[in-house]
């Protein structure tokens, strides 16, 4: 159907209780439109926006594919033959889903001839690893000069900042062949003034169709370049066109497939964090999360601790350890063998508990009495107080202040540590909600205790929700978490 339709194909004249048959070649045209929501949602916005030329109130966008059937009768005696045209009907793919689900049929869905993605979504570069090396001065000795020379220049020291060249960060991109042949293509990224990627291009040759290749790319910002959000686009380059975008498939047993597209975009933030230098960080993945790679964006090492690892190895050797989301209700090894961290912390070292559920109070896992609560506060937005101040934690190497509690997405955080904790526990923040239905000041949200000679934090702030979205102040509070080890020996709490 539709104006690129194909003539129509003739079938030879039916006969009683024999089926005719037409068998259609079709070819997509090279300008059709991609098949994708009229509606579209820009970032984070809590509203969408409509295609113009789409018909309001639809779910999807009607197929422009279909196909019209019309039968000839004879006519009167003598007279013109009849024809009748039968309604339009929608050409569909007919394929087998799960067991459950049986057959399945869906439209035409028109995709790029390559789709692309990259990842990760967000990185993160602290700004201070792009200042350019301080040139070092010549010193006067005093001795060892003839009278009248030059004073001798001092040997060179080391500089605190970093070497020429700065911090780089890697771009992956992945591009799926969606042609029925085969593809030569080149792919690039299109980067900010000043920035380069080492390799400037890669050629890309994918052999049949549904093919996919990943390549990467390490991007390198400037020294000198000021905190802010840089873009950095995927660009693949097929004959005369050009492709920056990839798509996600949707489908459920009670929806048709769908496809939703986003734009091949990774986002670097070079944001305003101090970091401590050379720490080792443990950590224990829970039920998943990406709070290791945010770790390691900060320029420290981590390591993931085995159920080994926890049973006998040395944990001394990290300057942390961090237990993941929800690590009390997955890991069994960290259950069984928690003893093991307490006495880590002893000893001397900084442990980092991220949220748990209820599980945490099947036991008591902290170092004193305690257990998780159903506070939260949902309003991302909701103000941020500072109720204890005398720890590295709020102050090392990064100030917390209100500056830290912008730009939150979706939440502060969930199951917040219970208030009527042991008093040794110190409530670091306080914040409250705004809503009507979830009223009072929480605590509970980031709570520290010494333990012997070390420090036991227990985190219900979202943090692992906020750092792949690229929140500036979650990575300074990331980076003190992570130094704390080191800054309480320097400045222990009082």
């Amino acid at each position: 159907g539709g104006a690129n339709a194909p003539p129509p194909v003739p079938v030879s004249s039916l006969k009683k209780d024999i089926a005719g048959r037409c068998d259609v070649t079709m070819k997509i045209p090279a300008n059709a439109r991609v098949s994708e929501p009229y509606w579209h949602r820009k970032g984070e916005e809590g509203r969408y926006t409509f295609d113009a030329d789409a018909p309001f109130g639809l779910p999807y966008r009607p197929t422009t594919f279909y196909g019209e059937v019309t039968l000839g009768f004879p006519g009167a005696p003598g007279g013109p033959a009849v024809e009748e045209v039968f309604g339009a009907v929608a050409v569909q793919y007919r394929y087998s889903g799960d067991i459950f689900s049986g057959e399945k049929r869906t439209e035409l869905l028109v995709v790029p001839a390559l789709s692309v993605r990259v990842s990760p979504e967000v990185a993160i570069i602290p700004a201070s690893s792009l200042r350019p090396a301080a040139p070092v001065a010549p010193i006067a000795t005093g001795r060892g000069g003839r009278r009248g020379a030059p004073p001798a220049a001092a040997p060179a020291t080391p500089s605190p900042l970093p070497a020429a060249g700065g911090e780089t960060r890697e771009v992956r991109v992945t591009i799926v062949n969606d042609v029925p042949g085969a593809s030569d293509s080149t792919v690039s990224l299109d980067l900010p003034q000043g920035w380069t990627s080492t390799p400037a291009q890669q050629p890309l040759k994918l052999a049949r169709p549904d093919e996919s290749q990943t390549l990467r790319f390490i991007v390198k910002p400037p020294l000198g370049t000021k905190a802010g959000e840089y873009p950095v686009r995927a660009v693949v380059k097929y004959g005369d066109a050009t492709y920056d975008r990839g798509f996600q498939v949707i489908e459920y047993p009670h929806i048709r497939r769908q496809h939703i597209y986003d734009a091949a975009v990774t986002t670097i933030k070079v944001i305003d964090v101090n970091t401590v230098p050379n720490l080792t960080i443990g950590y224990i993945m829970g039920v998943g999360d990406q709070v290791p790679p945010a770790i390691e964006q900060l320029g420290a090492k981590v390591e993931m601790i085995t159920p080994d690892d926890l049973a006998w190895g040395n944990l001394s050797r990290f300057d942390a350890i961090v237990t993941g989301v929800r690590a009390y209700e997955r890991r069994a090894d960290l259950r069984a063998n928690n003893a093991r961290l307490l006495e880590y912390v002893n000893n001397g070292g900084a442990l980092i508990v991220q949220y748990n559920k209820f599980e945490f109070n099947d036991a008591q896992y902290g170092p004193y009495p305690a257990k998780v609560s159903n506070d939260r506060v949902t309003d991302e937005n909701a103000p941020v107080k500072i109720a204890y101040e005398n720890t590295p934690l709020v102050n090392a190497p990064n100030r917390i202040n209100d500056d830290t509690w912008k730009g939150w997405v979706q939440e502060r955080g969930l199951y917040f540590l219970g208030a009527d904790h042991d008093s040794r526990y110190k409530d670091i923040l306080e914040m409250a909600d705004t809503f009507e239905y979830n009223q009072g000041v929480k605590k509970g949200a980031l709570v520290q205790a010494q333990y012997g000679k070390g420090q036991w934090v227990y985190v219900g702030l979202g943090l692992w929700r906020e750092l792949p979205a690229g929140v500036d102040g979650s990575y300074q509070l990331l980076a003190n978490l992570i130094a704390l080890g080191k800054t309480s020996k320097l400045q222990p709490p009082r």
